[in-house]
């Protein structure tokens, strides 16, 4: 069975803060390709009303993603994104290890989990 991890993470976006979210988005893409080589998919996403910030990712395994969660909460990003959204949805799809489930419980996230039944990666 695969490691990785996907993850999804849908915020309201503040009103009139659109825009700017999708150039602190463009930047983080960047970013993150730059850094993160265990990052193997990174999408951001706006919705057609603009009212939601939707993050689609795939970790290699949990340790790319506790990289990713720390570079995220002390870098520059976090501040930007949440200072323009509101209440979100923060979902983790697949075998998350217990380091990574601390992590994010130390950090103040609330996670949603789901355990993989099966499937394939190509």
């Amino acid at each position: 069975m695969s490691e990785q991890i996907q993850v999804f993470y849908e915020l309201e976006i503040l009103d009139g803060k659109s825009e700017e979210l999708r150039e602190i988005a463009r930047q983080m893409v960047a970013f993150n390709e730059q850094g993160e080589p265990e990052t193997l998919v990174y999408n951001v996403y706006i919705s057609e009303d603009k009212r939601l910030l939707t993050f689609l990712e795939t970790w290699s395994d949990s340790s790319a993603g506790i990289f990713h969660a720390e570079r995220f909460a002390t870098g520059k990003f976090v501040a930007q994104v949440l200072e323009r959204t509101g209440a979100g949805r923060l979902c983790f799809y697949g075998d998350v290890s217990d380091d990574m489930k601390t992590w994010a419980s130390d950090n103040g996230f609330e996670v949603e989990y789901a355990n993989r039944i099966d499937g394939f990666v190509r």
